[in-house]
């Protein structure tokens, strides 16, 4: 699998021309994500399945997520362009593992956001 970012909560065009531009030297393909898939799976948003999961009807995350897709050799080369491009550490990452490739977005952004909480003691 070529290398993806899959883009969770960029709401703003100007925020995903900015994360492709920055991606583009290291050969990742950007793939933002609309709110309808954030029920299906991340393998499938990914490519690596068909259709997995169900539409999702309802609001934004809450914040940005990045999900690492076959990148995992490159991340810390990748990390600060993120930053650079406004994907700083406001912004939660995850790699696709076979632990999580069957999750949802939705529950994705859960997971992480709860262990972002307990890393900052709150």
């Amino acid at each position: 699998m070529a290398g993806k970012i899959l883009l969770f909560g960029f709401e703003d065009l100007s925020a995903i021309v900015a994360v492709s531009a920055a991606m583009e030297p290291f050969g990742a393909e950007v793939v933002p994500v609309a709110r309808a898939d954030y029920g299906r799976s991340i393998a499938a948003l990914a490519g690596l399945e068909g259709p997995r999961g169900v539409p999702h009807a309802g609001g934004p995350l809450g914040g940005r997520m990045l999900v690492f897709c076959g990148l995992e050799d490159r991340i810390e080369l990748l990390l600060p362009a993120l930053a650079a491009a406004g994907a700083g550490p406001d912004c939660l990452k995850a790699v696709l593992t076979p632990h999580n490739r069957a999750w949802s977005a939705l529950r994705l952004f859960e997971e992480l956001s709860r262990e972002h909480r307990a890393l900052r003691g709150k």
